[in-house]
């Protein structure tokens, strides 16, 4: 995305504008400590939708009525602008040159229309219109949603700040590097959002996952129910078995010479055959006698069982009852721990005896083990238990079979009693057939309606939607942005003065958990923490960063939506701190003196102008290689510096701030 900050600054109590104007590439704005340097990152991300006010207290917020950023844009010009004592931001395009603006802006009550101040929600929203975040629903499945975990945060500009912002206490951090990652919840939006914010997914891919997801949730639970599917093909089985042998009791004759196996492989070839088929009477066979002398054995074997399975339920509940009786009367008598003797002699010749001692070891042994004994009764006791559910859960199973046997014996003198009552064989047997066909009818229609119809739509829309979703292709671009961050912080990384220990550096970035380490084949991966200095520390952060936007140029063509800007606040202070630096000149020399470092003098201004080197040609590389020109902003109190090439310092500062600070003094205090 194209987007340059063109402006940063603040309309003071007497409508006087106060601020800083950029270009693309190297920006720097300069001067010693507590002039106001830091008030510019600050000012720019409380514009750009920050929640909270971290505008350094002092002069500038005492004096400032209202805060602007202005963003130019490839067709437009965005104005952001603040009143720290109001809960709303003004978002509004504004037209002609600067000083126009700046002019125009004096009149405060004309030149910002209330109705353009939106609260914060509304403004981030606004300004992400400009910046093509404008995604509604982001989660890939929605199935946690049912468990009562909320819809994830969309997309917003608020996490840009994280590649854009280094602050002063965050730009040589070893145990951080980005901006706002000290809140898990932000720290994770941004990890989760960059395959956004690069362009590999839009809304339609988020829509085409939540349904995937939620197909493959369905078709798994009706998997789920093949289990239960083929327990109900046993149950129509036994009972089209069942059916078929009662029609040959009571007609002699078969229906069909298909098995219920057969039938349920073929349930609406079987169904026409079983409907088409003709009731056919053998009175004189002896199929009813042969079916109910069957059964009976039956029957007799299967009482035996129950018999058994009640007999080894009693006794264990007669064993649980017994360990219970036990507890309780062991709990009331007092059990010994240990016997305690004292010495002993012979009554008669007073001669030491050791009798009464050995006896006494042996009841303590004994004691000993009955405790042992009683401890254990309640793990008995659990164990009976456990043995009663089980036998009880079978003598139930087995009592439903011995039902089961009754009632088809009950059916056999049911078709007698039938007769007596002077209705035909053959009317008997027709509600035989129908019945049967009955069972066959309501298993066919539920296995259709239930399994086959859905499970073939549900696999035949995960087919379509399949290459729709591998098209975006998120894990494969995903790895080439990681391996293409990777080269690019090699290339850039080589120009920095890591300490000689981490030479060649070789930094690695986890797109994963965002986490940064230098890979050594002779020290392993050392994390930043671990990577000694704070001139390690910081040429980290500047890698990491100039490579992630060298990456997200190169990406522009595809729509990366994040812009080319980047703030780096004091990244000197490494070699130079800011909070020394009072002078009306930068003097590098009075500085060393002032931290007892001149011996390193030389290496340390050596170090800080290779740095500024190295970000004038980043741009200009940048730029070369993309088409676009990086905006980067640094504000330090390094000046004067001499650059290679025909570079020169001071066409790349925007301010210095030595003599005056961000605001200046009004006549009146001047004088005064």
């Amino acid at each position: 995305m194209k987007c340059f900050v063109k402006s940063v600054g603040v309309i003071d109590r007497d409508n006087e504008v106060h601020q800083v104007t950029f270009k693309p590439g190297l920006n720097v704005i300069t001067g010693k400590s507590s002039m106001g340097k830091s008030a510019i990152i600050e000012i720019f991300d409380f514009c750009f939708g920050n929640g909270d006010d971290t505008i350094p207290k002092g002069v500038i917020t005492a004096r400032s009525k209202m805060y602007f950023t202005i963003l130019e844009f490839e067709e437009d010009i965005l104005l952001l602008a603040r009143d720290p004592d109001v809960d709303r931001l003004f978002i509004g395009e504004v037209r002609g040159s600067l000083d126009e603006i700046f002019f125009n802006m004096k009149n405060t009550k004309n030149f910002f229309s209330p109705s353009l101040f939106l609260p914060l929600r509304d403004f981030k929203k606004e300004l992400g219109r400009y910046f093509a975040v404008t995604m509604t629903d982001i989660d890939e499945d929605l199935s946690p949603r049912e468990y009562g975990k909320s819809k994830s945060a969309t997309p917003s500009v608020r996490s840009f700040a994280s590649y854009m912002l280094q602050h002063q206490n965050l730009v040589a951090n070893k145990h951080a590097l980005f901006y706002r990652f000290d809140q898990k919840e932000k720290r994770d939006q941004a990890i989760e959002h960059l395959k956004i914010f690069m362009n590999f997914v839009d809304q339609q891919y988020f829509w085409l996952s939540q349904e995937n997801n939620q197909l493959r949730a369905e078709m798994k639970k009706i998997e789920a129910q093949i289990p239960k599917t083929k327990e109900e093909k046993t149950r129509f089985v036994a009972r089209v078995d069942e059916l078929l042998a009662e029609y040959k009791t009571i007609s002699g004759t078969d229906l069909i010479a298909l098995t219920g196996d057969q039938i349920a492989g073929s349930v609406k070839t079987s169904f026409k055959r079983i409907r088409d088929a003709n009731v056919r009477i053998d009175s004189i066979a002896d199929t009813y006698t042969e079916r109910k002398k069957i059964l009976e054995d039956e029957r007799s074997k299967q009482t035996i069982v129950v018999r058994e399975l009640q007999d080894k339920l009693h006794a264990v509940k007669s064993s649980i009852s017994l360990t219970e009786d036990f507890a309780k009367n062991i709990s009331e008598i007092p059990v010994p721990e240990y016997a305690e003797v004292s010495d002993s002699q012979c009554p008669f010749c007073a001669a030491p005896s050791d009798h009464v001692e050995n006896e006494a070891n042996k009841l303590t042994a004994a004691i000993g083990w009955m405790n042992t004994e009683l401890k254990t009764t309640s793990y008995a006791r659990e164990s009976f238990r456990e043995e009663e559910s089980k036998l009880a859960k079978s003598l139930d199973k087995q009592k439903e079979i011995l039902s089961g046997i009754q009632a088809k014996i009950t059916q056999l003198v049911k078709q007698v009693e039938d007769l007596k009552k002077s209705k035909t064989v053959d009317e008997i047997a027709l509600r035989v057939k129908h019945r049967l066909e009955g069972v066959i009818e309501d298993y066919a229609n539920k296995q259709k309606s239930e399994f086959e119809g859905t499970l073939q739509h549900l696999k035949s829309r995960i087919s379509e939607i399949k290459p729709l979703l591998d098209a975006y292709n998120v894990p494969g671009k995903m790895n080439d942005l990681s391996d293409l961050i990777n080269s690019e912080m090699a290339r850039i990384g080589a120009g920095f003065d890591f300490e000689e220990a981490y030479q060649p550096i070789n930094l690695k970035f986890d797109l994963h958990t965002f986490d940064l380490w230098h890979e050594s084949s002779t020290m392993g991966n050392v994390y930043l923490r671990s990577m000694g200095s704070g001139a390690n520390w910081l040429y980290s952060h500047l890698t990491l960063f100039l490579a992630l936007h060298s990456v997200f140029a190169l990406k522009h063509e595809e729509g990366c939506k994040i812009p080319p800007i980047l703030f780096f606040d004091q990244p000197t202070q490494v070699y130079f701190p800011s909070k020394i630096d009072h002078g009306q000149t930068f003097d590098a020399k009075t500085l060393a003196e002032l931290t007892a470092s001149t011996d390193r003098l030389d290496d340390d201004l050596r170090s800080v102008t290779n740095m500024f080197n190295r970000l004038v040609e980043f741009c200009e590389q940048t730029q070369k290689s993309t088409g676009i020109m990086p905006q980067i902003i640094v504000t330090d109190h390094a000046d004067d510096l001499t650059l290679k090439g025909e570079a020169n310092f001071q066409s790349f500062v925007r301010a210095t701030w030595r003599k005056r600070g961000f605001i200046a003094e009004r006549p009146a205090d001047a004088i005064a």
